[in-house]
């Protein structure tokens, strides 16, 4: 009797074993799939940095970039140079810019910010400046000039805004309220514009030279 006894512990105890080994064997197949699905971190050097991220279609990279323990950048990159839509920040970790990079460089459709994150500039951005069409913004949000943008001519090494209204325009007083329309070049009023009172009054038509009313003597 007690060898009957025996016996059936003895497969008793085999089966739980083997209930407990095929619960294993399932939990481990879904870890295995898991880490085959998810994409593994990879950390690539860069000048004075690296980038943390994975490798995704047509070579890029895609990640976030720290440069002198920041973070810097994120978006795609392409042998350690950004290209695609992304992002680059201050050093205060404030986002910088939020649009299309080529090349490294803002190109494209974007959006700067200050360093405080307001809003800056919306519109079209090349090789780093803005430049066509946007719109500029105040420190307060407002909106402060629209149309078309270019980078200043010359060395703009030491200007904060090298990107001013170039071409048809329209600037604003605080309010809202439109005060020119016209031509500006270099970021000046210049050519054929309009002139408005801060109530709306239209109180010059005409040429413009240097930021003035080109009147006749």
């Amino acid at each position: 009797m007690a060898g009957v006894l025996l016996i059936i512990m003895l497969i008793f105890g085999f089966l739980i074993w083997l209930i407990l080994i095929s619960q294993k064997n399932s939990n481990t197949s879904v870890d295995q799939s898991n880490a085959k699905d998810a994409k593994p971190i990879i950390k690539v050097r860069c000048t004075n940095g690296h980038i943390n991220g994975y490798y995704v279609e047509g070579g890029l990279f895609k990640g976030k970039k720290y440069l002198f323990g920041k973070l810097a950048a994120e978006g795609t990159f392409f042998n350690g140079v950004q290209t695609g839509q992304g992002k680059e920040y201050y050093d205060n970790a404030q986002i910088k810019y939020e649009g299309q990079f080529v090349n490294g460089y803002w190109s494209g459709k974007g959006r700067r910010f200050d360093e405080n994150g307001k809003l800056k500039y919306v519109g079209q951005f090349a090789n780093g400046y803005a430049s066509g069409q946007g719109r500029l913004f105040d420190a307060n949000g407002n909106l402060k000039c629209e149309g078309q943008f270019a980078r200043l001519p010359g060395n703009t090494e030491h200007v904060k805004d090298p990107s001013v209204p170039s071409g048809r325009c329209k600037e604003y007083y605080d309010t809202g309220q439109l005060k020119y329309e016209g031509e500006f070049k270099s970021g000046i009023w210049h050519g054929d514009g309009k002139l408005f009172d801060e109530i709306g009054n239209l109180i010059y038509v005409g040429k413009f030279s240097n930021g003035k009313p080109a009147r006749k003597s």
